[in-house]
């Protein structure tokens, strides 16, 4: 009987530790794309975006693992200083292309010009 009750505590404490890991994972692969509104799915939670207000830059990078083969990295950096990471197997795959394009229109250098920036610059 001591041997159930150990095995039973040891088991929820496992559960715990996997769902923190899984509360604070920073990476996503589920995307949704609504308008300029971009919803990011975590495991346990998920993230809504406004891609015109909240984005500061963003970057796109090609990786090539040497076990997964090629895959791209979609990182948002957001206004407090927040990123994101997206991965993604396509440039091309339906959800993704839609995206890339709206964050080229916003910021084709991959970057936010803010006010405050473009009144220092002058």
């Amino acid at each position: 009987m001591d041997y159930l009750v150990i095995s039973i505590v040891a088991i929820l404490i496992l559960a715990l530790f996997v769902a923190i890991l899984l509360i604070n994972s920073k990476t996503s692969s589920s995307v949704r794309l609504e308008g300029k509104t971009l919803t990011v799915g975590y495991p346990l939670k998920k993230d809504v975006i406004d891609l015109e207000k909240d984005l500061r830059s963003w970057n796109l990078r090609r990786m090539n693992l040497m076990w997964r083969g090629k895959l791209y990295a979609l990182s948002l950096e957001l206004q407090d200083g927040a990123w994101k990471k997206i991965y993604f197997r396509s440039r091309t795959q339906k959800k993704i292309r839609p995206l890339v394009s709206i964050l080229n229109d916003i910021a084709p250098t991959g970057k936010i010009e803010t006010q405050q920036g473009a009144a220092t610059a002058s």
